[in-house]
């Protein structure tokens, strides 16, 4: 997290305008910002630019989004000495498959770098999921009724994470092909 907003720190003096950085959680971002918050970090980049949140409420996220905007082409940060030397811009804390990262276009300056930070897999607690990833599995053999892939344990799923991260190592190529893809698609979609 420190190596996250050191890097921050860096980008913030040199990027103009607008950095979006996305995080795979709501639950990841908000113990990043409490641990920029406690140290210096945050100090440090809310002194070049003023850092936004996306919020859980899909109601906020029109009017962050407007003050984000607002904030990056304001006339007075491009003319005023004063806002230049303390505010070039903005920083927007955004969620994978949250609301901002879904069907938003941030153009031009309000997105000069995008930051996606880890990779957003699903849950391997999700039952819906696995059994999908199952019945993925299940079509490389559907002409054979007997398919080694599948342990006892594979076709009983309890809803535990330890289970469903076993499910994933035990499954084929074309399993662990869809989960990923999954994954990337959240990331493609985000930025």
């Amino acid at each position: 997290m420190r190596e996250l907003g050191l890097l921050l720190c860096n980008l913030v003096s040199v990027v103009p305008q607008g950095i979006v950085v996305f995080f795979p959680s709501f639950d990841y971002e908000s113990r990043v910002y409490e641990n920029w918050e406690s140290s210096d970090i945050l100090a440090r980049i809310t002194k070049r630019k003023r850092v936004f949140r996306e919020p859980r409420n899909n109601m906020d996220v029109e009017s962050v989004l407007k003050e984000y905007k607002d904030t990056i082409y304001s006339p007075s940060s491009v003319t005023s000495e004063v806002n230049q030397a303390s505010h070039t811009g903005a920083v927007l804390l955004a969620v994978v498959g949250a609301k901002l990262s879904e069907g938003i276009n941030l153009s031009d300056g309000m997105g000069r770098c995008v930051i996606m930070v880890g990779l957003p897999y699903a849950s391997p607690s999700d039952i819906e999921l696995l059994e999908r990833i199952k019945h993925i599995d299940g079509f490389k053999n559907s002409k054979s009724l007997d398919n080694p892939g599948f342990s006892a344990s594979y076709d009983v799923y309890g809803g535990d994470i330890q289970g469903g991260f076993s499910i994933l190592r035990n499954c084929s190529h074309r399993g662990k092909e869809y989960y990923e893809n999954l994954c990337m698609k959240a990331v493609n979609q985000s930025i």
